[in-house]
């Protein structure tokens, strides 16, 4: 009998060294950033989990900074420099059409005003620089829409890889 109660003190032992091993598998840099983003470290964690969810977290990050950084407040005023382009253009405008809909409206007018004025030079130089305006807040509102479509991507990985490691997909 006191061979199986060495037996399974010998078991317990190594269960016990084998869970010790296991938390200690991090590395100090790795604990360090683990407790600096709040992320909780188990028991198990292996260095590769440890540094996936290291990346979800700043990928997160990067993305909700992205989004504060080019807030609606950016659309906003491009909106109202495309009102006031219209306004210029003698274009009415509701408060509720989109950017992309003013921006049509612009140019459909700016293209009516150039066929009018061909042989009238001094028109001409004013349309140039309403199209040079109109090019210019078209270009813009392009790089919000391409940006907010790389923020929505991004999300949607961090989205697949938390499915992922939750073993959800």
């Amino acid at each position: 009998m006191t061979t199986t109660i060495s037996s399974i003190n010998a078991g317990s032992t190594s269960a016990a060294n084998e869970s010790t091993t296991q938390k200690s598998k991090l590395s100090n840099s790795t604990k360090s950033k683990l407790a600096e983003l709040g992320i909780q470290e188990t028991d198990g964690m292996t260095e590769s989990e440890a540094q996936a969810k290291i990346s979800q977290i700043q990928q997160q990050q990067i993305a909700q900074n992205q989004s504060e950084n080019e807030d609606n407040s950016s659309e906003e005023e491009i909106r109202s420099e495309a009102k006031s382009l219209a306004s210029a253009v003698g274009i009415s405008v509701s408060s509720d059409d989109d950017v992309s809909e003013i921006l049509n409206k612009i140019g459909n007018e700016l293209e009516e005003m150039l066929e009018d004025a061909e042989g009238n030079p001094s028109v001409l130089s004013q349309l140039s620089s309403y199209l040079s305006q109109l090019t210019s807040l078209d270009s813009q509102y392009d790089n919000i829409q391409t940006s907010q479509n790389n923020m929505y991507k991004a999300m949607n990985m961090v989205s697949t890889n938390n499915k992922i490691s939750l073993g959800l997909q």
